[in-house]
């Protein structure tokens, strides 16, 4: 019989039922939304609780886009996150294959940016799958659209919708309501499901 698979918690109870306990370890899941959809600071509230709890993280950057001092706000521990900046997507991809052969990461971001890469190769995907697989890594990978096709265990959709403001004399602006969605899912029920999370209270990387 094959083992049952193993979840890394996400920090966000209601994101956690939805994904049937938390992100699959040794399988490959998206996240995918536009610019400013809420789709980091999901990845980034993950990456802060898992350093919290005493385990090693990385992220493959070629967006740019991750900021430490709002991750180490977020409770993260810095000395347990490695930041991997490559100048290409082949580059990118090529690191993150080696970091899921080194092991010991509980959680590899591949972050894709606002566009897709140009040079981006299909025959990656089973290469990251069967790495994530031998080393247990939960390999997450953003993006503004799916990517990875059958090779992703599952797939998640974050738009924002209202946004949020802090009433008094001067209005000040707070974020915005996240709506995330299930849009695929191999190893839980079918059928899509959403949740609404208020990022202000719900998504530490952004308070």
């Amino acid at each position: 019989a094959s083992e049952p698979v193993r979840r890394l918690p996400s920090a966000v109870a209601r994101v956690d039922a939805l994904l049937d306990g938390g992100w699959p370890q040794g399988r490959v899941s998206e996240v995918l939304g536009p610019l400013s959809s809420g789709k980091t600071s999901l990845v980034l509230t993950l990456l802060a609780a898992t350093t919290r709890r005493g385990e090693v993280v990385a992220c493959v950057d070629l967006a740019d886009a991750l900021h430490p001092a709002s991750i180490a706000r977020a409770g993260a521990d810095l000395q347990r996150v490695l930041w991997v900046r490559p100048p290409s997507a082949p580059d990118g991809l090529r690191c993150t294959e080696l970091l899921l052969r080194a092991g010991g990461f509980a959680v590899v971001v591949l972050d894709l940016g606002a566009e897709l890469p140009r040079r981006l190769r299909s025959h990656v995907w089973p290469r990251l799958l069967h790495a994530a697989e031998q080393s247990h890594t939960a390999v997450i990978v953003l993006a503004p659209q799916r990517v990875a096709g059958s090779f992703s265990a599952l797939s998640l959709g974050v738009r924002s919708r209202a946004a949020l403001w802090q009433p008094g004399a001067w209005t000040l602006f707070e974020g915005f309501d996240v709506i995330v969605e299930l849009a695929r899912n191999k190893l839980g029920a079918a059928g899509a499901k959403s949740v609404t999370l208020k990022a202000k209270s719900e998504l530490s990387a952004l308070s």
